[in-house]
Protein backbone atom coordinates (compact mmCIF):
# COMPACT_ATOMS: atom_id res chain seq x y z
CA UNK A 1 0.00 0.00 0.00
CA UNK A 2 1.44 3.35 -0.86
CA UNK A 3 1.95 5.71 2.04
CA UNK A 4 -1.25 8.42 2.57
CA UNK A 5 -1.52 11.37 0.44
CA UNK A 6 -1.44 14.15 2.84
CA UNK A 7 -2.85 18.03 1.29
CA UNK A 8 -2.37 21.44 3.43
CA UNK A 9 -5.93 21.95 1.98
CA UNK A 10 -8.27 19.31 0.79
CA UNK A 11 -11.10 19.94 -1.63
CA UNK A 12 -13.65 17.86 -3.71
CA UNK A 13 -14.69 18.61 -6.98
CA UNK A 14 -18.50 17.13 -6.62
CA UNK A 15 -19.95 16.26 -10.05
CA UNK A 16 -23.06 15.63 -11.98
CA UNK A 17 -24.40 15.49 -15.70
CA UNK A 18 -26.34 18.85 -15.51
CA UNK A 19 -29.67 20.91 -16.84
CA UNK A 20 -30.62 23.84 -18.40
CA UNK A 21 -30.34 27.41 -16.46
CA UNK A 22 -33.82 28.12 -16.52
CA UNK A 23 -37.22 26.31 -18.11
CA UNK A 24 -37.26 28.09 -21.36
CA UNK A 25 -36.96 26.87 -24.95
CA UNK A 26 -33.47 28.81 -25.68
CA UNK A 27 -32.39 27.60 -22.40
CA UNK A 28 -33.16 24.28 -23.35
CA UNK A 29 -31.71 24.40 -26.62
CA UNK A 30 -28.16 25.58 -24.90
CA UNK A 31 -28.04 22.71 -22.95
CA UNK A 32 -28.58 20.15 -25.31
CA UNK A 33 -26.60 21.21 -27.96
CA UNK A 34 -23.80 21.16 -25.44
CA UNK A 35 -24.55 18.02 -24.42
CA UNK A 36 -24.93 16.56 -27.65
CA UNK A 37 -21.82 17.78 -28.37
CA UNK A 38 -19.54 16.06 -26.42
CA UNK A 39 -18.01 12.96 -28.52
CA UNK A 40 -19.00 10.67 -25.74
CA UNK A 41 -22.49 10.92 -26.29
CA UNK A 42 -22.59 11.47 -30.22
CA UNK A 43 -19.00 9.84 -31.69
CA UNK A 44 -19.32 11.02 -35.26
CA UNK A 45 -16.44 13.65 -36.69
CA UNK A 46 -17.08 16.88 -35.46
CA UNK A 47 -18.80 18.35 -38.58
CA UNK A 48 -21.15 15.84 -38.70
CA UNK A 49 -21.66 16.13 -35.42
CA UNK A 50 -22.95 19.54 -35.58
CA UNK A 51 -24.63 19.10 -38.30
CA UNK A 52 -26.71 16.02 -36.78
CA UNK A 53 -26.61 18.72 -32.98
CA UNK A 54 -27.82 21.54 -35.17
CA UNK A 55 -30.92 19.29 -36.53
CA UNK A 56 -32.23 17.46 -33.34
CA UNK A 57 -32.03 21.11 -31.35
CA UNK A 58 -34.20 22.67 -33.98
CA UNK A 59 -37.33 21.12 -32.58
CA UNK A 60 -36.44 18.90 -29.85
CA UNK A 61 -36.76 21.76 -27.03
CA UNK A 62 -40.48 23.03 -27.87
CA UNK A 63 -40.81 19.19 -27.79
CA UNK A 64 -39.63 19.07 -24.22
CA UNK A 65 -39.55 22.29 -22.38
CA UNK A 66 -43.30 21.29 -20.73
CA UNK A 67 -41.35 18.59 -18.84
CA UNK A 68 -38.51 21.24 -17.85
CA UNK A 69 -41.56 23.37 -16.56
CA UNK A 70 -43.62 20.83 -14.48
CA UNK A 71 -40.32 19.86 -12.69
CA UNK A 72 -38.83 23.65 -12.02
CA UNK A 73 -39.59 25.03 -8.36
CA UNK A 74 -40.06 29.01 -7.64
CA UNK A 75 -36.09 28.15 -6.12
CA UNK A 76 -35.07 26.77 -8.85
CA UNK A 77 -34.09 22.99 -10.88
CA UNK A 78 -34.89 20.67 -7.77
CA UNK A 79 -31.65 19.14 -9.11
CA UNK A 80 -29.46 22.11 -8.55
CA UNK A 81 -30.53 22.56 -5.38
CA UNK A 82 -29.93 18.81 -4.31
CA UNK A 83 -26.78 18.79 -5.66
CA UNK A 84 -25.90 21.62 -3.40
CA UNK A 85 -26.94 20.61 -0.41
CA UNK A 86 -25.12 17.70 -1.09
CA UNK A 87 -21.88 19.93 -0.97
CA UNK A 88 -22.66 21.45 1.75
CA UNK A 89 -23.54 18.14 3.76
CA UNK A 90 -20.21 16.25 2.17
CA UNK A 91 -17.89 19.55 3.16
CA UNK A 92 -19.08 18.87 6.64
CA UNK A 93 -18.61 15.06 7.03
CA UNK A 94 -15.44 15.00 5.32
CA UNK A 95 -14.24 18.40 7.66
CA UNK A 96 -15.10 16.62 10.84
CA UNK A 97 -13.56 13.02 9.78
CA UNK A 98 -10.16 14.78 8.55
CA UNK A 99 -10.19 17.64 11.85
CA UNK A 100 -9.31 20.45 9.09
CA UNK A 101 -11.66 22.50 6.86
CA UNK A 102 -12.44 20.42 3.14
CA UNK A 103 -14.03 22.36 0.47
CA UNK A 104 -16.51 20.72 -1.99
CA UNK A 105 -17.11 22.85 -5.14
CA UNK A 106 -20.07 21.77 -7.55
CA UNK A 107 -19.28 20.94 -11.13
CA UNK A 108 -21.63 19.89 -14.24
CA UNK A 109 -20.51 18.60 -17.26
CA UNK A 110 -22.99 20.51 -18.97
CA UNK A 111 -24.64 23.72 -18.17
CA UNK A 112 -24.07 25.67 -14.87
CA UNK A 113 -22.09 25.44 -13.01
CA UNK A 114 -19.53 24.45 -15.06
CA UNK A 115 -16.32 22.82 -14.33
CA UNK A 116 -13.74 25.62 -15.13
CA UNK A 117 -16.11 27.08 -12.42
CA UNK A 118 -15.81 24.68 -9.97
CA UNK A 119 -11.83 24.19 -9.99
CA UNK A 120 -11.30 27.58 -10.00
CA UNK A 121 -13.39 27.61 -6.96
CA UNK A 122 -11.02 25.12 -5.06
CA UNK A 123 -7.95 26.74 -6.98
CA UNK A 124 -8.98 29.97 -5.43
CA UNK A 125 -9.96 28.83 -1.87
CA UNK A 126 -6.01 27.36 -1.78
CA UNK A 127 -6.65 24.16 -2.42
CA UNK A 128 -3.80 22.14 -3.35
CA UNK A 129 -5.03 19.01 -3.09
CA UNK A 130 -8.44 18.00 -4.98
CA UNK A 131 -10.74 14.68 -5.31
CA UNK A 132 -12.77 14.85 -8.28
CA UNK A 133 -16.06 12.66 -7.72
CA UNK A 134 -18.76 12.32 -10.51
CA UNK A 135 -21.97 11.46 -8.42
CA UNK A 136 -22.54 8.40 -10.03
CA UNK A 137 -22.39 5.20 -8.05
CA UNK A 138 -22.06 2.86 -11.33
CA UNK A 139 -19.69 3.66 -14.13
CA UNK A 140 -20.25 4.69 -17.36
CA UNK A 141 -17.90 6.09 -19.99
CA UNK A 142 -21.12 9.00 -20.55
CA UNK A 143 -21.43 9.69 -17.10
CA UNK A 144 -18.60 9.03 -15.13
CA UNK A 145 -16.04 8.83 -17.80
CA UNK A 146 -17.01 11.85 -19.71
CA UNK A 147 -17.31 13.91 -16.27
CA UNK A 148 -13.30 13.09 -15.44
CA UNK A 149 -12.35 13.17 -18.96
CA UNK A 150 -13.32 16.54 -19.03
CA UNK A 151 -12.36 17.56 -15.35
CA UNK A 152 -8.92 16.69 -16.12
CA UNK A 153 -8.59 18.44 -19.50
CA UNK A 154 -9.20 21.77 -17.64
CA UNK A 155 -7.19 20.63 -14.74
CA UNK A 156 -4.08 20.77 -16.97
CA UNK A 157 -5.05 23.91 -18.64
CA UNK A 158 -4.80 25.08 -14.94
CA UNK A 159 -1.70 23.38 -13.77
CA UNK A 160 -0.25 25.00 -16.87
CA UNK A 161 -1.08 28.55 -15.57
CA UNK A 162 0.43 27.76 -11.95
CA UNK A 163 -1.54 25.76 -9.78
CA UNK A 164 0.24 22.99 -8.41
CA UNK A 165 -1.99 20.83 -7.11
CA UNK A 166 -2.70 17.51 -7.09
CA UNK A 167 -5.74 14.75 -8.11
CA UNK A 168 -7.16 11.65 -7.29
CA UNK A 169 -10.01 10.38 -9.61
CA UNK A 170 -13.39 8.39 -8.68
CA UNK A 171 -14.58 6.40 -10.98
CA UNK A 172 -17.61 4.57 -8.47
CA UNK A 173 -18.74 4.03 -5.98
CA UNK A 174 -21.19 1.01 -6.05
CA UNK A 175 -19.42 -1.32 -4.31
CA UNK A 176 -19.13 0.94 -1.03
CA UNK A 177 -21.01 -0.72 2.18
CA UNK A 178 -22.79 2.85 3.23
CA UNK A 179 -23.77 3.41 -0.48
CA UNK A 180 -25.66 -0.04 -0.45
CA UNK A 181 -26.54 0.08 2.96
CA UNK A 182 -28.40 2.81 1.83
CA UNK A 183 -30.14 2.28 -1.16
CA UNK A 184 -31.38 -1.27 0.24
CA UNK A 185 -32.80 0.98 3.26
CA UNK A 186 -34.64 3.40 0.57
CA UNK A 187 -36.44 0.43 -1.18
CA UNK A 188 -37.52 -1.14 1.75
CA UNK A 189 -39.02 2.05 3.48
CA UNK A 190 -40.65 3.16 0.02
CA UNK A 191 -42.19 -0.45 -0.58
CA UNK A 192 -42.41 -4.04 1.21
CA UNK A 193 -42.50 -7.04 -1.35
CA UNK A 194 -44.74 -9.90 -1.44
CA UNK A 195 -44.66 -12.60 -3.68
CA UNK A 196 -45.84 -12.05 -7.03
CA UNK A 197 -44.57 -8.79 -6.88
CA UNK A 198 -41.48 -7.19 -8.97
CA UNK A 199 -38.51 -5.06 -8.10
CA UNK A 200 -37.64 -3.19 -11.52
CA UNK A 201 -34.26 -2.13 -10.86
CA UNK A 202 -33.71 0.38 -13.87
CA UNK A 203 -30.48 1.45 -15.43
CA UNK A 204 -29.85 4.65 -18.40
CA UNK A 205 -29.38 3.11 -21.03
CA UNK A 206 -25.95 3.68 -22.86
CA UNK A 207 -24.34 2.40 -26.17
CA UNK A 208 -23.85 -1.06 -26.83
CA UNK A 209 -20.46 -0.10 -28.57
CA UNK A 210 -18.86 1.42 -25.30
CA UNK A 211 -19.86 -2.11 -23.52
CA UNK A 212 -18.50 -4.35 -26.08
CA UNK A 213 -15.21 -1.76 -25.72
CA UNK A 214 -15.00 -2.96 -22.24
CA UNK A 215 -17.13 -0.41 -20.47
CA UNK A 216 -17.91 -2.13 -16.74
CA UNK A 217 -21.31 -0.74 -17.03
CA UNK A 218 -23.81 -3.41 -17.42
CA UNK A 219 -21.49 -5.94 -14.52
CA UNK A 220 -21.95 -3.18 -12.52
CA UNK A 221 -25.77 -2.71 -13.01
CA UNK A 222 -25.99 -6.71 -12.83
CA UNK A 223 -24.32 -6.24 -9.26
CA UNK A 224 -25.98 -3.49 -7.80
CA UNK A 225 -29.32 -5.56 -8.53
CA UNK A 226 -27.69 -9.18 -7.13
CA UNK A 227 -26.95 -7.19 -3.84
CA UNK A 228 -30.31 -5.02 -3.78
CA UNK A 229 -32.27 -8.88 -4.10
CA UNK A 230 -30.17 -10.21 -1.40
CA UNK A 231 -30.18 -7.33 0.88
CA UNK A 232 -34.08 -6.90 0.85
CA UNK A 233 -34.69 -10.54 1.06
CA UNK A 234 -36.65 -10.87 -2.41
CA UNK A 235 -35.99 -13.75 -5.01
CA UNK A 236 -33.65 -13.26 -7.94
CA UNK A 237 -36.77 -14.09 -9.97
CA UNK A 238 -38.97 -10.98 -8.90
CA UNK A 239 -35.89 -8.67 -9.06
CA UNK A 240 -35.74 -7.07 -12.92
CA UNK A 241 -32.99 -5.46 -14.39
CA UNK A 242 -33.52 -2.94 -17.22
CA UNK A 243 -32.99 -0.01 -18.97
CA UNK A 244 -34.73 3.47 -19.90
CA UNK A 245 -33.86 6.74 -21.77
CA UNK A 246 -32.77 5.43 -25.41
CA UNK A 247 -32.01 8.31 -27.45
CA UNK A 248 -31.97 7.24 -30.58
CA UNK A 249 -31.65 4.02 -33.15
CA UNK A 250 -28.26 3.49 -32.11
CA UNK A 251 -27.77 -0.04 -30.47
CA UNK A 252 -28.37 0.85 -26.87
CA UNK A 253 -28.01 -1.58 -24.02
CA UNK A 254 -31.16 -3.37 -23.16
CA UNK A 255 -33.72 -4.49 -21.79
CA UNK A 256 -35.62 -1.46 -21.90
CA UNK A 257 -38.10 -0.42 -19.36
CA UNK A 258 -41.26 0.88 -20.91
CA UNK A 259 -41.68 -2.77 -22.75
CA UNK A 260 -40.52 -4.45 -20.09
CA UNK A 261 -43.30 -3.38 -17.27
CA UNK A 262 -45.77 -3.36 -20.15
CA UNK A 263 -44.77 -7.41 -20.28
CA UNK A 264 -44.80 -7.35 -16.50
CA UNK A 265 -48.59 -6.20 -16.82
CA UNK A 266 -49.26 -8.78 -19.75
CA UNK A 267 -48.30 -11.37 -17.31
CA UNK A 268 -50.40 -10.60 -14.53
CA UNK A 269 -48.34 -8.45 -12.34
CA UNK A 270 -50.31 -6.13 -10.18
CA UNK A 271 -47.54 -5.00 -7.97
CA UNK A 272 -44.20 -3.36 -9.39
CA UNK A 273 -41.77 -1.08 -7.61
CA UNK A 274 -38.86 0.88 -9.44
CA UNK A 275 -35.66 2.07 -8.42
CA UNK A 276 -32.95 3.97 -10.70
CA UNK A 277 -29.36 3.54 -8.66
CA UNK A 278 -27.45 5.52 -11.68
CA UNK A 279 -29.00 8.58 -10.06
CA UNK A 280 -28.27 10.24 -7.00
CA UNK A 281 -30.40 13.24 -7.13
CA UNK A 282 -33.90 13.48 -8.36
CA UNK A 283 -33.99 15.31 -11.96
CA UNK A 284 -36.09 15.72 -14.93
CA UNK A 285 -35.36 11.84 -16.18
CA UNK A 286 -36.60 10.50 -13.06
CA UNK A 287 -39.33 12.57 -11.95
CA UNK A 288 -40.81 13.00 -15.64
CA UNK A 289 -39.76 10.14 -17.72
CA UNK A 290 -39.83 7.23 -14.91
CA UNK A 291 -42.57 8.56 -12.03
CA UNK A 292 -44.79 10.01 -14.19
CA UNK A 293 -44.57 8.76 -17.44
CA UNK A 294 -43.58 5.21 -16.95
CA UNK A 295 -46.23 5.21 -14.05
CA UNK A 296 -49.24 6.17 -16.60
CA UNK A 297 -47.59 3.89 -18.92
CA UNK A 298 -47.79 0.50 -16.18
CA UNK A 299 -51.04 1.50 -14.38
CA UNK A 300 -52.72 1.65 -17.85
CA UNK A 301 -51.86 -1.55 -18.80
CA UNK A 302 -52.03 -3.63 -15.73
CA UNK A 303 -55.55 -2.08 -14.85
CA UNK A 304 -58.21 -1.63 -11.80
CA UNK A 305 -56.09 -2.18 -8.25
CA UNK A 306 -52.52 -2.04 -10.18
CA UNK A 307 -49.58 -0.36 -7.72
CA UNK A 308 -46.93 1.23 -8.85
CA UNK A 309 -44.18 2.46 -6.30
CA UNK A 310 -41.09 5.08 -6.94
CA UNK A 311 -38.25 4.77 -4.72
CA UNK A 312 -36.88 8.39 -4.51
CA UNK A 313 -33.20 9.03 -5.10
CA UNK A 314 -31.16 9.03 -2.36
CA UNK A 315 -30.57 12.69 -2.39
CA UNK A 316 -29.16 14.28 0.60
CA UNK A 317 -29.92 11.09 2.64
CA UNK A 318 -26.98 10.43 5.47
CA UNK A 319 -26.21 6.96 4.12
CA UNK A 320 -25.31 8.66 0.71
CA UNK A 321 -23.04 11.13 2.53
CA UNK A 322 -21.53 8.68 4.28
CA UNK A 323 -20.47 6.76 1.60
CA UNK A 324 -19.33 9.59 -0.72
CA UNK A 325 -16.97 10.37 2.44
CA UNK A 326 -15.79 7.08 2.54
CA UNK A 327 -14.68 6.60 -0.89
CA UNK A 328 -13.00 9.97 -0.86
CA UNK A 329 -10.80 9.20 2.42
CA UNK A 330 -9.77 5.57 0.99
CA UNK A 331 -8.58 7.27 -1.74
CA UNK A 332 -6.14 9.34 0.64
CA UNK A 333 -5.55 6.78 2.31
CA UNK A 334 -4.61 4.35 -0.60
CA UNK A 335 -3.41 6.48 -4.04
CA UNK A 336 -2.10 3.20 -5.37
CA UNK A 337 -5.59 1.78 -5.73
CA UNK A 338 -6.51 4.98 -7.61
CA UNK A 339 -4.00 5.20 -10.51
CA UNK A 340 -5.35 5.04 -13.63
CA UNK A 341 -2.44 6.01 -16.51
CA UNK A 342 -3.49 5.26 -20.18
CA UNK A 343 -1.24 2.28 -21.45
CA UNK A 344 1.66 3.24 -24.06
CA UNK A 345 0.87 3.38 -27.72
CA UNK A 346 -3.07 3.58 -26.28
CA UNK A 347 -5.23 6.49 -28.34
CA UNK A 348 -6.56 9.34 -25.15
CA UNK A 349 -8.30 10.87 -27.43
CA UNK A 350 -11.10 8.17 -27.65
CA UNK A 351 -14.23 8.96 -25.25
CA UNK A 352 -13.39 7.80 -21.85
CA UNK A 353 -10.13 7.80 -21.88
CA UNK A 354 -8.81 9.85 -19.47
CA UNK A 355 -5.65 11.77 -18.90
CA UNK A 356 -3.56 11.86 -15.74
CA UNK A 357 -4.11 15.57 -14.20
CA UNK A 358 -1.51 15.30 -12.09
CA UNK A 359 0.81 11.99 -10.39
CA UNK A 360 -1.71 10.35 -9.70
CA UNK A 361 -5.27 9.94 -11.77
CA UNK A 362 -7.90 7.35 -11.66
CA UNK A 363 -9.45 4.60 -9.57
CA UNK A 364 -9.09 1.17 -11.18
CA UNK A 365 -12.17 -0.15 -12.56
CA UNK A 366 -13.27 -2.99 -10.79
Amino acid sequence: MEEAVEFSKLGVLLMNTGTADEPTVEAVRAYLSEFLMDPAIIGAPRAIRKQLVRHICKHRPERTVANYEAFWTPEGSPFILTSREQCTLLAASLTEALGSPVHVALAMRYGNPGIPAGLRELRDAGCDGVVVLPCYPQQVSVCAGTCLKAANAEFERLRADGWQAESVDIFNFYEQPAYRRALVDRVAASWTYTPGAKLVVSFHSTLMADIEAGDPYRDQAEATRDFLAEGLGIPAEDVVLSYQSRFDNRKWLQPFTAPTVLELAAQGVRDICVVCPIFTATNLETAIEVDRDLRKTFLDAAGEGATFTYVPELNTDAGLIEALTAEVLSALADPQDYRQFPDPGQDTSLPGMLHPSASFAGKRCK
